[in-house]
């Protein structure tokens, strides 16, 4: 039984690319057996990048199997739009994609659906090029939080998957954007100040934290490479270098933070599998099949874990929502 003072369980998803089929693959084993939405076990639902795209998923009840079918079906058209300027040119004048293909899929899965119309309260890091400061898509779960509820699901994923030289920078009503790994790759600390901040402050909560990884793979340099290197030397390692780096700094800090609260699923490839998943962008049957096999073992590892039970037994209350066509306040106080 759980502690009669307030608890909130938060999941955080983080990017990858293409290796979001990982995360999506644990969401939709963890999914299959703890019954119903995964939503409706979390008070909030973080996600970067990839990570958010399946967040906005999660928060509009999209199944989890629905999801994964998403990268494993539509991979090759989120990451195949590759142009003859764009082969030959590409990490050097332009993205190496255009996003003509993930915006398609988008649309297909989210329509024309706003933030305000989801379920569950969600927070989606993004940067605003415009403004050069990070920003953070959320539900209006708070009375400050006025204008994301009129925001498109699609506009939102776009924004916080904007990765810098794979995809080029998207424009909203609200900005310019790039990728939210840049600012939060492994969104659990946004989600933890945003319990402590917005859902309860001043308040002895307890919050535990669920991240689910996306097989990040550490970003290391050989002995003997040429350390003087400009961007034709870096290129995507660049990108892939920060989302690393950012995964390891934000897992330890939880741990400090959370101590047994805080639950990561994550693997490491092993050295003939990170072939198959180096780059962001690779879609492949070896990648497909390492990310899905080592997905599943991953949940069936994370379900046996005492750890876990936490989550999978919490059921969630209904939001507050202030603002939009899900607003719910005036009910609640009359």
């Amino acid at each position: 039984m759980e502690s009669i003072i307030p608890t909130y369980h938060v999941l955080a998803l983080s990017g990858g690319g293409y290796r979001g089929l990982y995360t999506a693959t644990i969401l939709a084993e963890l999914e299959s057996v703890m019954g119903g939405p995964i939503a409706s076990h979390f008070d909030l639902i973080c996600g970067t990048s990839a990570g958010g795209m399946l967040a906005l998923g999660l928060a509009s009840e999209i199944p989890a199997i629905q999801l994964k079918a998403l990268f494993e079906e539509k991979g090759s058209r989120i990451f195949g739009n590759q142009s003859l300027i764009r082969k030959l040119m590409g990490f050097w004048l332009t993205a190496k994609h255009d996003s003509v293909g993930l915006q398609e899929v988008l649309t297909e899965l989210f329509g024309e659906v706003t933030i305000g119309e989801l379920k569950h309260r969600v927070l989606v890091p993004a940067v605003n090029y415009s403004t050069g400061r990070g920003q953070f898509f959320k539900t209006p779960h708070h009375p400050s939080f006025e204008f994301d509820h009129k925001m498109k699901l699609v506009d939102v994923a776009l924004a916080t998957a904007a990765a810098p030289v794979y995809f080029p920078l998207a424009r909203n009503e609200r900005g310019v954007f790039a990728d939210g790994g840049l600012v939060g790759n492994a969104p659990g600390l946004f989600g933890l100040h945003e319990v402590k901040t917005f859902l309860a402050p001043n308040q002895d909560a307890l919050i535990r934290v669920l991240s689910i990884g996306s097989m990040t793979i550490g970003a290391t340099v050989r002995g003997g490479a040429n350390l003087d290197r400009g961007f034709g030397k870096w290129r995507g390692g660049l990108f892939d270098l920060v989302i690393s780096a950012q995964e390891s700094s934000v897992d330890y800090m939880l741990k400090q933070s959370l101590g047994s609260n805080y639950f990561q699923i994550d693997d490491l490839a092993t050295p003939d599998q990170s072939k198959d998943i180096k780059s962001l962008d690779r879609v492949s049957i070896g990648a497909t099949n390492t990310l899905k096999d080592r997905g599943t073992h991953a949940a069936q590892r994370a379900l046996g874990d005492q750890l876990f039970q936490p989550f999978r037994a919490h059921k969630a209350s209904a939001p507050i929502f202030y603002h939009g066509p899900n607003k719910n306040f005036s009910e609640i106080i009359c």
